[in-house]
């Protein structure tokens, strides 16, 4: 199993094995959930084994656990995908379970590391990714890396029993990282 490293973080390919109550307490977690379209329903072990699997033999996705270099603690996931090979183009989307671990920089410089990892290794040509609007740690972080707003979706996402808008950003190999 390759791992890719940055400066305080890695990242490998989640198994089962990863699927823990710790892990588990984050997807339920109202705090940690606000932003991931799971959080409409309990997640269960068996959902989560489950999605992980269903990730393992997905050819146009890689589903990574974000991990402590220090003590090698699984912090949070990671996702680049769906890829699209036809328009060398993919989607990323990621969270930080572990609420010590918020405010940090661990979401930027995930998404620096991987977002690297998408243009050189799979060679893809654009990245993108979407964000509530409320959610202004995740805004900053892809802003921090280097990618741009393109459009911003009025109204479209419910959250909270209110109607809020989506950000939708994105990234191009010939421009730089940050």
């Amino acid at each position: 199993m390759s791992i890719i490293n940055s400066e305080r973080l890695f990242f490998r390919q989640l198994t089962k094995d990863d699927v823990s109550e710790r892990y588990l307490s984050w997807l339920n977690d109202p705090e940690v959930n606000r932003y991931l379209e799971t959080r409409h329903t309990k997640q269960t072990r068996e959902k989560c084994e489950s999605f992980v699997s269903d990730m393992e033999k997905d050819d146009a996705s890689h589903f990574f656990g974000i991990f402590n270099r220090e003590d090698s603690e699984h912090i949070g996931n990671i996702k680049l995908g769906p890829i699209n090979s036809h328009h060398l183009s993919g989607q990323l989307s990621l969270f930080i379970g572990d609420k010590t671990c918020w405010r940090r920089g661990y979401a930027a410089e995930s998404i620096r590391c991987i977002t690297e990892w998408g243009f050189e290794v799979l060679n893809l040509e654009r990245i993108e990714a979407g964000c509530y609007e409320t959610n202004i740690g995740s805004l900053r972080a892809f802003l921090k890396v280097g990618y741009s707003v393109e459009g911003f979706f009025r109204k479209s996402i419910v959250s909270n029993e209110e109607r809020i808008g989506g950000f939708w950003l994105g990234i191009l190999r010939s421009e730089s990282i940050e």
